[in-house]
């Protein structure tokens, strides 16, 4: 197997569809599917119909997202498109929504329709599920709980949140030649030979373990009985940093919180908002009842987590991997930078030079953590290595 991947910074949809697809075709043999993201500066319904054009036949699905990779390349305008080949590969795409009515249900469904466009799998073949829910429309963590009961065990999870650079509140989706939104649309690959997978964040503990005595949905209202803002802004006073209200959205770029795993691992939710209440907001989900942790980490950790999730990915091939598909965190572009592109030269070298690398800055992160049920992740990096 083998992935050929097109690229354009064109602002016009038409060029950009042509651009992209004409390079990704340049030496593909054969191709089976399309890979397709983009950035979501453009508009959604008119580059599905000039990838329609493009594209022909071909099977292709994708989502926005709020930047785009093509190697180490990061474009923060523009698309990518990677062409799958290879005689071992089978791909089923699938769509189930809207998100924002029964989000369970949206995962369910986009699995099993997905799933049914393959054929029977035998004994031996190995599944991969790429899950791309609207980020934007309802709750992710409900939508991967409804994919993972469908899915079942043995299955490889990658994916993200779509959605754009949140100065726009829009998203779209792409499958079966057109574009969509409030959906969440999954691609399901079947191959052969093993594929990799790798999820790190490098977050690790900065303050006690307290206990979410009081939540909804997205928002932990009372950490141990008091206002969550207050324990979160007591945690970083023992630790020597002040802090305010004013000074939370910068604080807690870089100190998240964690919710403990059985095997030790910690999955991050990115806090946003403080409200009237003392509330704090999280991207994601945040259980009622379950124990957090603030989080620190450096922007080197950070780096060498997403070298450590394509070392991961590597390792689970069975030889040189075909290609990779990586999901990194949008909340952490603003930590790194320009060093972001020093992170997407660490993943590369990990993968092999030579592999082609494609990719996206998500809202969140679809990864299971140890070989474990697939969660929404928040501030971490996903890697999937194909094989070669």
């Amino acid at each position: 197997m083998r992935i050929q991947i097109g690229k354009s910074s064109s602002p016009d949809c038409e060029a950009a569809a042509r651009e992209a697809v004409t390079d990704a075709l340049r030496g593909a043999d054969a191709p089976t599917f399309a890979l397709v993201l983009c950035t979501d500066q453009y508009d959604a319904r008119g580059l599905a119909s000039a990838l329609r054009r493009e594209i022909g036949d071909l099977p292709w699905a994708g989502c926005c997202a709020a930047g785009v990779f093509a190697g180490t390349e990061l474009l923060l305008q523009g698309m990518v498109v990677a062409l799958f080949q290879g005689l071992d590969v089978r791909v089923g795409t699938g769509i189930g929504g809207p998100v924002s009515q029964d989000p369970r249900a949206a995962g369910r469904d986009a699995v099993a329709r997905a799933v049914g466009k393959l054929p029977p799998k035998p004994p031996g073949r190995r599944r991969a599920l790429l899950l791309f829910p609207d980020a934007l429309s309802g709750n992710p963590t409900e939508v991967v709980r409804g994919a993972q009961q469908e899915a079942g065990s043995s299955v490889v999870w990658a994916g993200g949140g779509a959605g754009g650079d949140l100065r726009h509140p829009t998203t779209a989706e792409f499958v079966e030649g057109q574009a969509y939104r409030d959906q969440a649309v999954v691609i399901a690959i079947d191959t052969q030979e093993p594929m990799g997978v790798g999820i790190q964040h490098g977050w690790y503990p900065y303050g006690p373990p307290t206990q979410v005595t009081k939540a909804r949905d997205s928002t932990a209202i009372e950490l141990d009985y008091e206002r969550a803002f207050e324990v979160y802004r007591r945690t970083a006073a023992s630790r020597g940093d002040a802090l305010d209200e004013q000074g939370f959205a910068r604080f807690a770029m870089t100190h998240p919180l964690g919710i403990p795993q059985a095997n030790g691992e910690f999955v991050i939710r990115d806090p946003i908002s403080i409200g009237p209440d003392g509330s704090v907001r999280c991207v994601a989900e945040i259980p009622d009842g379950s124990l957090v942790r603030v989080m620190e980490g450096a922007r080197v950790d950070l780096m060498n987590a997403a070298a450590s999730a394509a070392t991961l990915a590597r390792k689970g091939t069975a030889g040189a991997p075909g290609g990779a598909v990586v999901f990194d965190c949008f909340s952490r572009y603003p930590i790194l930078g320009e060093e972001i592109r020093d992170e997407l030269s660490r993943i590369q070298g990990a993968l092999g030079e030579t592999t082609p690398l494609v990719g996206c800055l998500t809202l969140g992160e679809v990864g299971a953590m140890g070989g474990g049920v697939p969660q929404f992740h928040n501030k971490t990096v996903v890697v999937l290595a194909l094989p070669g």
